[in-house]
Formats: structure tokens, sequence, C-alpha cells
């Protein structure tokens, strides 16, 4: 990229699947100190300091804690092995299905100019159709939260407002997903992991995964509370499938698109994910 600010777009990856191909894609193992074997070609979220061992509370987590404390770049970018973001700025859905992944197609050519641009990109807002809170104690336990939320009170009052904005708004930022510029980033990982840390000190007998799926919501959170001084864009989720899971994909979202109040209509009845 010449003498312009390094992009760092980590994929995280927890089984070796394909990796496409792409200047701006970094391949990052995650959870490399619980697994039996290391993925040639990728970085490891064990090497330098890390939490790699918390792996299965953290979550893609442990990704960016090894990226906020060994790796320098302009903006740092976090991603799943089958969920990124795209460069459509006028997209009416957020997020799409496809079979792989065709960075091409997608329009990554035109990326790294629309991240130069901005300080925070987040995925597109979904509108679930229910507040944050009620969809978390859907199908995790709401104690969990509850506690985060006591914890963002005590230690960082100034965001409270915030904090009960995003907490009761139906639009969620799901996966962790991301590309933030330097000063952000590390602003966000300085305000999460003690965060994270002071929840794991309290939390009694957590769930699986928990980190995770807390830092999650205080993505948003953080989000409402900065969006007003930085420069921040939403862009669409692309999925990718492959097999008779594609095919179902396909067909649910077109029967009930992401997004819109009959899909939320829909999730409530049911009382599980669609």
């Amino acid at each position: 990229m010449g003498g312009r600010a390094e992009i760092k777009l980590y994929v995280c990856f927890h089984e070796p699947v394909a990796v496409p191909s792409h200047p701006l894609l970094c391949p990052l193992q995650v959870g490399a100190a619980l697994a039996g074997k290391r993925f040639p070609g990728f970085a490891h979220d064990d090497e330098g300091e890390n939490i790699s061992a918390k792996n299965r509370a953290y979550c893609e987590l442990t990704g960016q804690y090894w990226a906020w404390k060994n790796v320098t770049a302009g903006w740092y970018g976090f991603f799943h092995y089958r969920r990124y973001l795209y460069p459509d700025v006028d997209a009416k859905r957020p997020y799409i299905i496809r079979r792989e992944p065709d960075l091409a197609a997608l329009g990554y050519d035109r990326f790294g100019p629309l991240i130069e641009r901005y300080d925070m990109i987040l995925p597109q807002g979904e509108d679930m159709g229910v507040p944050v809170r009620e969809h978390y104690a859907r199908y995790h336990r709401a104690t969990d939260l509850d506690l985060a939320k006591e914890l963002v009170r005590a230690m960082y009052p100034e965001i409270s407002v915030d904090l009960d904005t995003y907490l009761n708004g139906t639009a969620q930022y799901f996966g962790n997903i991301f590309v933030m510029s330097r000063d952000v980033f590390h602003d966000y990982c300085s305000w999460l992991f003690p965060l994270l840390e002071a929840f794991d000190a309290e939390a009694p007998d957590p769930e699986p995964r928990v980190d995770g799926y807390i830092g999650e919501r205080l993505l948003g959170v953080y989000a409402e509370y900065r969006r007003r001084e930085l420069k921040t864009l939403e862009l669409p989720r692309v999925h990718f499938y492959t097999g008779e899971e594609y095919v179902k994909r396909r067909a649910l979202n077109a029967l009930l698109p992401p997004g819109t109040k009959r899909r939320a209509a829909v999730k409530g009845i049911v009382g599980r994910d669609v």
C-alpha cells in the first residue's frame, strides 16, 4: 500500500477452511493455544501477549486481543471465516447469502479507499423487533447481560445513557465484526477487555462462549457512545454457505428477508433463531 497506513482485515478461523485471497485479508487462527494443530500460512492468536487459552469463553475476541497487543496497523478489521463485511453502501438488507467468497464480485477492490474515509465501520444494524436485552434473554442467560450492565455503569458511568439507548433499542450489531482506525480500535479494546475481566471475576457459573456474546452487545454500546464524534459507516454482511445449507438459507431469506418486521415476528412465534 506504499506510504498509506496499512489496513489489516483479520478473518478469524477455528477450523481450516478455504481462505479467500485478497491483499486486505489476513487469516487468523483463534484459540490456537487450545488447538491440536496450527494452520499453515495463518497468524496465530497464541503468539506474543495473548489470551488465546480463553477462546472457549471469548470466541473471536481472543483474536482481537492479540491484534491489539501485537500488531501495528492504520485500520483493524475483524470478520469470521463465513461472515464478512462488503462495501455496498446502498444495501437494503443487513446481509446476503453466497456460496463462496468471490471477493471480486463483492467489490473488494474498492474496499480499501472506502475504509480510509471512516473511523469506524460496523455491520448494518439488524432490527430484531424486540429490545436488545429481551432478544439476548431468548437465547442466553439474562442475568449475565444484567451483570455486564452493572459493570458498565460502575466503571464507565459517563456511558450510562448510551448503554440504555442501545440495550432498549431493537437494532443490533452481530458477530463482533467491525473495522476501526488505530486510535479507535485501541480505545475500544482498552474499554472492552477490562469490562470482560471484571465480568469473569463476578459471573457465577457463566455459560460457554459468554464473553463473546457479551462482547457483541458491548460493541453496540461503545458504538452508541462514540458515534457522535466519529465518522461512522454501516455496511452489510455477506454470509457464506455450501450445499443444502446454502439452498435452505437462500429460500429462508427470500421468504423472510433479514431485518424485516415479518422475520422478527416469526422469530417471536417460534421462539428460536431463523
